[in-house]
Parts: structure tokens; C-alpha cells; sequence
């Protein structure tokens, strides 16, 4: 919506600006015309180069969209791979640990049986 609006009012300033350099314009009909003409040709070609510009514009966006969505697509595979490598990785030694963790409480336990027999004896 702001590109169209910019382009209106592109257009409406030159519109603007043209009938006001003919109302103040100190030169013949005849040169004012040809003044006119001139500026009409100016603008035709700076539309036609805003145009080009424009879509240029659009064609980087697309290929930076889609290099951006290709470049995303495999960082989020390389992040999962990692992830599921680390995974594997962890798995063995997280069953040691919670092997270990195990005979720690059973040695917890039989300490505390140890300790309770020892305190009924006294």
C-alpha cells in the first residue's frame, strides 16, 4: 500500500509542479510546450526505471527468500542430527549413571540398616 502511495503522489507532485510551471512560466507558449515535452519524456523514462528497479527488487527478494528458506531447512536438519547424535551419544552413560545412582541408594539403605542395628544395641 505505501508503494502505491508513493506513486501517486510521484505522479500527483509532477502534475503539481507542471501546472504550476505553467502558470508562472515566464517563457512563450511555444518554448513552454516544448519545456513540457521534455519533462514528459524525463518522467516517462524514471517511471520506466522505477519499474525496472521495482523488479529487480522483487526478484532479489524471491531468491533471497528462497535461499533463506533452503539455508533454514538444512540448519534446522544439521540441529537435529546433532541433537540425535548427542542422544546416542548420552544413552550409555546415562545407564551407567542411573546404575550407579542405584547401588548408591542400596548402599544408602544398608548403611542406615547398619546404623539403626548399632543404636538398638546400645
Amino acid at each position: 500500500m505505501k508503494g502505491k502511495s508513493w506513486i501517486l503522489g510521484f505522479f500527483i507532485g509532477g502534475a503539481a509542479a507542471g501546472i504550476s510551471a505553467l502558470l508562472t512560466a515566464p517563457n512563450s507558449g511555444k518554448e513552454t510546450r516544448q519545456y513540457v515535452r521534455e519533462q514528459k519524456e524525463s518522467i516517462q523514462k524514471q517511471i520506466l526505471d522505477l519499474n525496472k528497479q521495482l523488479i529487480e527488487l522483487k526478484n532479489s527478494t524471491i531468491k533471497a527468500s528462497k535461499e533463506g528458506k533452503n539455508t533454514i531447512s538444512a540448519f534446522s536438519s544439521e540441529v537435529k542430527t546433532s541433537i540425535q547424535k548427542w542422544k546416542d551419544d548420552i544413552l550409555p552413560h546415562q545407564q551407567d549413571l542411573q546404575k550407579e545412582l542405584h547401588s548408591i541408594e542400596l548402599a544408602i539403605l544398608d548403611l542406615e540398616k547398619n546404623i539403626e542395628a548399632k543404636i538398638i544395641k546400645k
